[in-house]
């Protein structure tokens, strides 16, 4: 059953009030935490093909030991850190290469020179990026002020934390698993750099990536990058 979390939309500053929204190994152990109000995304279950891994909610996050080069040409650069819950049967180097990804891409927030980022591995980041079970989902951004409700996901303060639900079995109007985890990651990433929601310029037309695309497309297609080919913003009219 499809249950929808209240949605507070708008441009926000990047760690301030709530833009609610639907996005090697280490060995260094927090605590889920959170001080600011969030964002949240409600998704929909999808069909059984694909399938979850085995569980346990543990509340405590295992955190990537390493981090890379500032990536993109030119802007500020945004620092980040990738963790995931214990007990996900994830590993942080599973989950850190699809982020990597995302925000190197020349598509992606790097691509019209505005940002660029730094995976970190122990100085204090902008964002941490999280994969965290239903369970501990929930707990983290109610803590924050936000009901997720078992799938949906959330931006609470510098923390971005994604559910591992949403992460292995998408949603039913996005076909490509991998398209969607993108999307989610940049999505959850466009409200840290102080991005509100969108909503879709015209039938046919590519999907924002700030188009709250796992709630729906509004006749769109679907599409994970902030950027087309040509390096232009993919963008619509903002949502009401």
């Amino acid at each position: 059953m499809l249950v929808v979390v209240a949605l507070v939309v708008g441009l926000r500053s990047a760690y301030g009030a709530p833009d609610r929204d639907d996005p090697g190994a280490g060995a260094a152990v927090t605590t889920a935490t959170s001080s600011s109000a969030p964002s949240t995304t409600s998704s929909s279950p999808t069909s059984a093909s694909p399938t979850l891994p085995e569980y346990r909610s543990t509340g405590r996050y295992t955190r990537m030991q390493t981090g890379t080069p500032v990536r993109g040409r030119s802007g500020r650069v945004v620092t980040y850190r990738v963790e995931v819950e214990q007990g996900a049967g994830v590993t942080t180097r599973e989950f850190g290469r699809v982020i990597d990804q995302a925000l190197s891409h020349e598509r992606g927030w790097t691509g019209d020179g505005r940002w660029r980022f730094q995976r970190v591995a122990r100085a204090q980041p902008e964002l941490t990026i999280r994969l965290a079970t239903p369970a501990t989902v929930d707990e983290q951004c109610e803590a924050a002020g936000a009901a997720t409700d078992g799938y949906t996901s959330c931006r609470a303060g510098q923390f971005i934390v994604l559910n591992l639900d949403r992460w292995f079995l998408g949603v039913p109007h996005v076909d490509d698993l991998s398209l969607y985890r993108t999307y989610l990651v940049n999505h959850e990433v466009g409200h840290g750099l102080g991005l509100g929601h969108e909503r879709c310029p015209a039938k046919g037309w590519r999907a924002p990536v700030m188009l709250q695309q796992t709630l729906g497309l509004q006749g769109c297609t679907a599409n994970p990058w902030p950027l087309d080919a040509d390096g232009k913003m993919i963008s619509g009219p903002p949502a009401a």
